[in-house]
């Protein structure tokens, strides 16, 4: 997979979790990862974050969402939680030219679970039912955080690992619990790189 710049990237990013989260209701953190088939990843030994900045945090909730005090605060987190899950599998972090590079984004949106009148009865519904307009009879509304780890080898823009953590935001949930939550997701997103043959 090649990128032309980090803003596409991120958009691809964001268009990715948005199909894989079409229809699905989140419960607790959904990991999943992509990886380029023929990669060699046995000869990947040491890494570095981007040069170009670790990563980035968008949100888009509202058109006053501010993303500078979450990255702020969770940034931190992110980059402490990479660099020990990558040093538990033996990678050594370096300057100069590391066999690939790391780069992170938060994707922070609005999520949306519906139910509809008649939408778990059986497929043949129709002989017995009289056709209606199916009204919507539950709908929540809430927001939604996805993690992405990309893992680039060569350069950069040639990234050969996705791993993304999406799950629901529990508002009622402390900054610490937040953290904790944070680190799991990252320790669960690497235990996935490199992908297994």
């Amino acid at each position: 997979m090649r990128y032309p710049s980090t803003e596409k990237r991120a958009a691809i990013a964001a268009l990715m979790l948005a199909i894989a989260a079409a229809g699905t209701a989140i419960a607790g953190v959904k990991v999943q990862s992509q990886s380029e088939p023929n990669f060699a990843f046995a000869s990947l030994k040491t890494w570095a974050w981007n040069p170009s900045g670790p990563g980035d945090f968008k949100v888009w909730v509202s058109s006053n969402s501010d993303p500078a005090p979450l990255k702020k605060q969770f940034e931190p987190v992110i980059l402490q939680a990479v660099d020990e899950q990558l040093g538990k599998k033996k990678f050594m972090r370096m300057d100069g030219k590391p066999d690939f590079f790391v780069t992170y984004y938060v994707l922070i949106t609005l999520g949306m679970d519906s139910q509809q009148l008649g939408q778990f009865l059986p497929n043949l519904a129709e002989w017995g039912v009289p056709p209606f307009t199916a009204p919507t009879t539950s709908l929540k509304i809430y927001p939604e955080g996805n993690l992405v780890v990309d893992i680039a080898a060569g350069s950069t823009e040639h990234v050969v690992w996705r791993g993304v953590a999406q799950s629901e935001i529990d508002l009622d949930r402390s900054d610490a619990e937040r953290v904790k939550r944070l680190r799991e997701a990252v320790k669960d997103l690497l235990e996935k790189f490199p992908p297994k043959k």
